[in-house]
């Protein structure tokens, strides 16, 4: 099982504002990760044109998360486009990743706060509000798809 992680507006509130912590709601992923031990991350946050895969997940795990480093397993392609808001582009960068990695038939939950990245019929699409950020109530409720996903697949 996989998740597709963004992070501005859901790991932090976006914008992140001068009261702001970068990554602050480290504790809700790792809540995810402890819940549903199955499932791997791919990084589909703009965050992964700038940086590489390890330096992700190491911030991604430090302070405690350190014992799922090894479930940070990719980041989605970056495809052109003349400007970040075109619409779907997120559900296409996903999409490729499944197909190059044939994990097309694997069960997935992309958690983002862009909703216009995604196409309306996004049934994978758990939409995190960006003012807030991932909180409890939605790091549960990802549990709770997960153990559907799970329960679906078998």
């Amino acid at each position: 099982m996989i998740l597709f992680l963004d992070f501005d507006g859901v790991l932090h509130p976006y914008p992140l504002g001068r009261a702001g912590k970068p990554l602050a709601a480290l504790p809700r992923l790792w809540q995810i990760l402890d819940a549903v031990p199955e499932l791997s991350v791919v990084i589909s946050s703009t965050w992964r044109e700038e940086y590489s895969l390890a330096e992700l997940a190491g911030w991604l795990t430090a302070g405690g998360g350190e014992r799922f480093a090894a479930r940070f397993i990719g980041v989605t392609p970056i495809m052109d486009s003349p400007d970040d808001y075109v619409p779907g582009i997120r559900q296409r960068e996903i999409e490729a990743w499944l197909a190059a990695h044939h994990a097309a038939d694997q069960p997935y939950v992309i958690v983002d706060d862009m909703e216009a990245y995604f196409d309306v019929s996004c049934k994978h699409l758990y939409l995190v509000d960006a003012a807030t950020g991932l909180t409890p109530a939605d790091a549960d409720r990802i549990v709770a798809r997960c153990a559907t996903l799970k329960r679906n697949a078998s």
